[in-house]
């Protein structure tokens, strides 16, 4: 079984870049719940939506769906700001917090499993490739932008 630190970096480093097949296994409510788990147990402090729109870069429409769902599903509290009380903090629950550990351990098991089949060579040719595509895409739109 590969090691859990070289698992953990590998996940790292293919964040944001999972095969379109891969990635239409989740849902989009899915797949914005688990952003906002993570984002919000490495938090470890309350965020207001207006952050968590920011950084998942979708509307604040968007984020008050999915966190009305996680609120049903008791993953979040939610808290007036001492500041401002017309503004909503977010944090995570215990029960979030418990939901966040599990989905992650999920993941380990399931990029573990990858790893195992197609082993550490090619999963870093894989990493490399990936990474060289995302520079020359990158690339390519500030050319496009440059020349707008």
């Amino acid at each position: 079984m590969a090691d859990r630190e070289y698992v953990l970096n590998v996940m790292q480093r293919l964040h944001h870049k999972p095969p379109d097949d891969v990635s239409r296994r989740f849902s989009d409510d899915n797949a914005g719940i688990a952003c906002m788990l993570k984002y919000l147990y490495e938090a470890e402090k309350p965020v207001s939506a207006g952050e968590i729109s920011r950084f998942m870069r979708v509307s604040t429409a968007r984020v008050s769906v999915l966190l009305k769902k996680m609120y049903e599903k008791n993953y979040i509290i939610r808290d007036s700001c001492s500041e401002d009380a017309r503004r909503l903090m977010i944090s995570l629950s215990g029960t979030g917090k418990a939901e966040f550990l599990r989905r992650q351990e999920k993941m380990i098991e399931t990029f573990s499993l990858i790893i195992d089949r197609i082993g550490t060579e090619r999963m870093e040719e894989f990493i490399s490739v990936s990474n060289e595509i995302r520079d020359i895409v990158s690339a390519e739109i500030k050319k496009e932008i440059n020349n707008s």
